[in-house]
């Protein structure tokens, strides 16, 4: 008995039979809310997809926040808006050199290279606050960053801020200013005792708190010896710029199933080689994103803008105007999301600067999982962003008359509801892929039904196989109609779906062509919201 055919069944006593009998194949949805994260971390294999389903299966693999690395703090977002289950890319950085300082034996590393590190200065001194030029068993470790250095326009842009939001007060140290970012406390010489491969207590603290250095762990072990104290602050040395290889990180992604949502963060760090934010080759790195997600049809690609841009800056960046060799924005497989937004790092108690699309994608996961992927991921329930504690920029109506028409969503910091996604769009302007729901719905649709349409090759091509296959895409349509997803008051305003002889003439049947015509009405979010008021008047005969 072969699929439950009845005519190649025996009967040889009496009595009843059972036979089971193929129904309709089920489509299934595809997944919609993994997203990939491309980008910088402390640690972990370099150009190899490794999924993460939590913050901390992020850490034991990658490492934890750090400075220059927005891939961490983007990630750390995710899961804080209500992602579960991403990718991480390691990316490889061909170029750069991490800043270091060398103090009586003891090494510290800056977390991530570049010239930012040359920033910082370390200082020893005695933990009980005493006169700095008498020794005690009890010494603090003091990170501070030169005030003359870190108010030069660049590459320290995102250290002048972070001082600023946190308040950070200048201090005079011998004959020049500077700011205290970090201060660990209570050291002897024991905290740096350690074994063979195995870290310090001084390493220990320091390697899990600070966003912006490390201490190296030596192979060999180690005898305690305190450092000296310091009158001024040594700085760190030797930092250069990192030349990240973005797009052969991105293509590993390629073989990877069940993606949906990509994040590229730190190319908003891409300078030139003194420090300057290079905007022409940022624009490039992102036009490469929005290409490999084009090619691959089931990627969307949330962008982050450069840091620091005012609103006629990010208009022109997304446009290129006044380009200066910057690329224009104009995809719908992609949506780009301003101003940055500010974080509570609650391991240093300091507030942090990052890009939106960690965040962003929290909320696009989130919104996919509770409602559906034809719910617009915005507004002050699905867009609200719980996590972030301020925008870089604060945007009113006026601002975002000009931004919405060009395609940028706004982040907005609403009275009562808090920062929140204003907007919904694409980067497509004036097409038919305007909104992120509708391109994201037919993404969806079109990856159920690629991977749900596999039994159909090789059949026979014929009336009974053109029947099996409306019928099982009906249902599969029919079911999301009734979720919310497509716009009609019945199915068959909702959706048609035709294959018949209409659409697979013999010519087609001779070639191996199976054409199937799928037509949607989906739901369009209720972006402009007008309510028309009339004054009524009492007028005669009518009671009161």
């Amino acid at each position: 008995m072969t699929n439950g055919d009845i005519s190649l069944a025996t009967y040889t006593h009496p009595g009843i039979y059972v036979q089971e009998i193929a129904g309709p194949s089920s489509i299934q949805g595809a997944s919609t809310s993994v997203a990939a994260f491309v980008g910088v971390t402390e640690f972990g294999p370099y150009e190899q997809p490794t999924l993460v389903t939590s913050w901390n299966a992020y850490q034991r693999q990658f490492g934890g926040l750090i400075w220059h690395g927005m891939a961490s703090w983007a990630v750390y977002e995710f899961f804080a808006e209500g992602g579960t289950t991403c990718y991480v890319v390691r990316v490889k950085d061909n170029a750069g050199t991490v800043a270091n300082v060398t103090i009586d034996g003891l090494t510290l590393n800056t977390v991530t290279p570049g010239l930012w590190g040359n920033a910082l200065s370390l200082m020893i001194s005695n933990g009980n606050n005493a006169d700095n030029t008498l020794t005690s068993p009890v010494f603090t470790v003091t990170i501070l960053a030169e005030a003359a250095t870190v108010n030069a326009p660049s590459p320290n842009r995102l250290l002048q801020e972070f001082i600023v939001q946190n308040n950070l007060s200048k201090q005079r140290i011998g004959d020049k200013d500077y700011y205290p970012l970090e201060v660990f406390n209570g050291f002897t010489a024991s905290s740096l005792t350690s074994g063979a491969g195995q870290p310090s207590q001084l390493a220990t603290t320091i390697n899990n708190h600070s966003p912006f250095i490390r201490i190296p762990i030596s192979d060999a072990a180690v005898t305690g010896k305190r450092p000296p104290n310091n009158q001024q602050p040594l700085p760190f040395i030797n930092g250069t710029q990192p030349s990240y290889q973005f797009v052969t990180a991105l293509e590993t992604l390629s073989t990877i199933q069940g993606l949906s949502l990509l994040a590229v963060p730190d190319i908003v760090l891409t300078t030139d080689a003194v420090g300057n934010f290079n905007y022409a080759q940022q624009s490039t790195l992102i036009n490469a994103g929005l290409s490999f997600c084009q090619q691959l049809t089931s990627l969307f690609y949330v962008i982050d803008p450069p840091f620091g841009l005012s609103v006629q800056d990010i208009l022109s960046f997304k446009s290129s105007t006044n380009s200066g060799g910057m690329q224009a924005l104009d995809s719908s497989y992609g949506a780009i999301y301003y101003p940055w937004v500010w974080i509570f790092n609650p391991i240093s108690n300091t507030n942090v600067p990052i890009p939106p699309s960690g965040a962003a994608l929290g909320r696009y996961a989130y919104t996919d999982v509770n409602v559906g992927v034809f719910k617009s991921p915005a507004g002050v329930n699905d867009g609200a962003l719980a996590s972030v504690v301020a925008v870089e920029t604060t945007l009113t109506n006026s601002d975002q008359d000009q931004l919405n028409p060009q395609g940028i969503n706004a982040i907005r910091s609403l009275p009562n509801y808090g920062n929140v996604m204003w907007g919904a769009r694409t980067l497509a302007i004036g097409s038919e892929w305007t909104y992120i729901s509708i391109r994201r719905l037919f993404i969806y649709v079109e990856q159920s039904l690629k991977q749900s349409l596999q039994w159909v090759v090789f059949e026979p091509n014929d009336q009974q196989l053109w029947t099996s296959v409306v019928r099982d895409i009906s249902a599969f349509l029919t079911t999301l109609w009734q979720q919310g997803g497509l716009f009609g008051s019945t199915p068959r305003e909702a959706f048609f779906v035709i294959c018949d002889v209409s659409n697979n003439s013999p010519a087609n049947i001779v070639l191996g062509e199976l054409y199937i015509d799928i037509g949607l009405a989906p739901v369009r979010p209720a972006e402009f919201v007008i309510i028309r008021m009339v004054q009524k008047t009492a007028g005669a005969g009518i009671e009161t």
